[in-house]
């Protein structure tokens, strides 16, 4: 096993404003071999996590340029729209199961509209699975949300999501303009139009609290049968998530003080769809939280950060459940939700359950506020235990300079 390994990255960063043009481009390039820790993030599909494909499978190495950046426009006060290559990020919590930054990079087009006491957000992405060997490995994703204050302290939000594959067995479909409409539910269309896309649907409610503490709650429901559900037999179709946690700033009165407190819970076959091509993944990598399904998590995050001096501590516990070899048990987005070993039964951390315990420890100071480049130092560590009492623990040591211009995570 590697217990090591080595990255090394070399980027650029351009900005131009005038009126109501903004622009922003970053450029860079990353190659580096992943260790046993960085492997173990993976669920064992050829990626190097946030970065991309792997060019050598069987020596963990990549080799990736990297673009990201985006060009807006705002033709009125509350309209703005806004083009480029990046990650998207919805959601009050570190962890997000509508949309969360893990992924790689990929091309989007977003229109945020803004007015009286409504933020409503329309996004259009393309992704790119390599999960298979298709003719072509090119879906789509569009999603709608909208974030209402109902007062200064009461905020609730409605969240949708569609998927389809960019090619089906009868023709090239490309992007879709039935979904293109802004101010539709998408699944009448998906009906309208005789599709099998996958489709999601949440929300959520955010509550101001005092003394800066701020209450968070959010579900999504990807298929969902009341009839099955109060049967309480464990359909497989019932496949949901829900999230409730806490963040506070300036605890107990210090400037830059911060803490969260972070429950998820995710029903196996979430995200998951006939064939990859319709999951919520992209280059093999979960649009939403990293563990993807059939799992809940507990978080917790104590931090400080004041002018240049970030220092944070993060633990969290983890059961999960793999998939054997034979049958799926709904951890795994990429595989089909056809082979599963049942329809009734299924409960959350089911198939090879695996308790992970991880702790993290980051201190950084920062050096150039504009590329946001920090002198850190970073120690991880994963202990897991398997259902067959087999124990497995991996650490990693981190010291180095970093410009954060793309954001990648150890804590899965």
């Amino acid at each position: 096993d590697k217990s090591f390994s080595n990255a090394i990255g070399l980027g650029a960063q351009f900005n131009y404003e005038h009126k109501n043009f903004y622009t922003q481009w970053r450029a860079g390039f990353q190659m580096g071999t992943l260790s046993t820790f960085e492997h173990d993030l993976t669920h064992k599909r050829p990626h190097a996590p946030g970065i991309g494909y792997l060019n050598d499978s069987v020596n963990l190495s990549y080799r990736s340029p990297i673009v990201e950046g985006y060009i807006s426009y705002q033709p009125h006060s509350f309209i703005n729209l806004s083009t480029g290559i990046g990650k998207n990020f919805l959601g009050d919590g570190y962890r997000s199961l509508f949309l969360s930054d893990y992924a790689p990079n990929y091309p989007f087009l977003k229109m945020e509209s803004t007015f009286w006491k409504i933020k409503y957000i329309n996004l259009w992405s393309l992704h790119h699975d390599l999960h298979t060997a298709t003719f072509t490995n090119q879906k789509w994703s569009s999603l709608h949300a909208l974030s209402y204050n109902v007062t200064k302290w009461l905020n609730l939000t409605l969240f949708e999501a569609v998927v389809w594959q960019g090619e089906d067995t009868l023709n090239k479909r490309g992007f879709d303009f039935n979904y293109l409409n802004p101010f539709v539910f998408f699944r009448p269309v998906e009906y309208g139009i005789g599709s099998s896309d996958n489709s999601f649907f949440g929300g959520g409610i955010k509550i101001k609290l005092p003394k800066k503490v701020l209450l968070y709650q959010h579900f999504i429901l990807d298929e969902f049968l009341l009839s099955e559900f109060q049967n309480r037999n464990g359909w497989w179709g019932n496949k949901y998530g829900y999230q409730v946690g806490f963040r506070t700033f300036d605890l107990f009165g210090i400037d830059g003080l911060y803490s969260l407190a972070e429950w998820n819970f995710v029903r196996p076959f979430t995200y998951s769809h006939i064939n990859s091509m319709q999951n919520y993944g992209h280059q093999n990598q979960s649009l939403a939280h990293p563990l993807e399904a059939n799992f809940f998590e507990g978080l917790a995050i104590l931090g400080y950060q004041n002018n240049n001096l970030d220092l944070c501590i993060k633990y969290a516990f983890q059961r999960y459940g793999k998939d054997f070899q034979l049958f799926n048990f709904g951890g795994n987005m990429f595989n089909s939700y056809v082979v599963r070993d049942s329809d009734y039964g299924h409960v959350v951390g089911q198939g090879n359950t695996i308790n992970q315990h991880v702790f993290e420890l980051r201190a950084s100071l920062l050096l150039i506020a504009m590329t946001n480049t920090k002198l850190f130092t970073q120690f991880n560590y994963r202990y897991n235990r398997a259902m067959n009492n087999s124990i497995s623990s991996s650490t990693l040591i981190s010291l180095g300079i970093s410009s954060n211009l793309w954001q990648s995570y150890m804590d899965y």
